[in-house]
């Protein structure tokens, strides 16, 4: 019930973010990192930024830290040699969404991923708001039409960026 809470303050939190665009049912996008250590990624940073400003103005600032001790913002999950990393956080700029662009940094590793220019575009639909990407660009790589995961679980639905060691 925690989990459904700090969501809901998330996606409610957007309405006064400073991203252009707000969506309460639009996807996010998932840091997916694959063979990475645990040790390696237990901690990173999430930074928004105004979209199209060559990341120089800074909106926000959020540190993603693992949940596996009960204590961290950060639901991982891990299959094999990838983790997915849903951040739980309830800030505003905490979850990868379009109409802002990203830095994610990995403190352990001294790397920085840039996803910028998501495409996403607003449905209106009984009563819903569908939110789908069409597109975003991820350190300088064109990801089109990327798949939506849809599970029984929030926190392994959604894109995803796939980070590679």
């Amino acid at each position: 019930m925690r989990k459904l809470s700090l969501l809901s303050l998330l996606l409610l939190g957007g309405a006064w973010s400073g991203c252009d665009i707000f969506c309460l049912d639009k996807m996010q996008i998932n840091p997916t990192f694959i063979g990475f250590s645990s040790s390696d990624i237990d901690t990173f940073v999430i930074r928004a930024y105004r979209p199209d400003g060559n990341f120089q103005q800074l909106l926000d600032t959020c540190l993603v830290v693992s949940n596996d001790l009960g204590t961290g913002n950060g639901i991982y999950t891990t299959m094999h040699d990838t983790t997915m990393a849903f951040i739980n956080d309830g800030r505003p700029h905490s979850a990868i969404i379009y109409g802002c662009d990203w830095e994610i940094y990995i403190p352990a590793m001294k790397r920085t991923v840039f996803i910028s220019h998501i495409d996403g575009s607003i449905q209106k639909g009984r009563g819903a708001c569908l939110g789908p990407i069409h597109s975003f660009v991820q350190d300088g790589q064109t990801i089109q039409d990327p798949f939506s995961f849809q599970t029984s679980q929030f926190w392994t639905s959604g894109y995803r960026a796939y980070i590679h060691l």
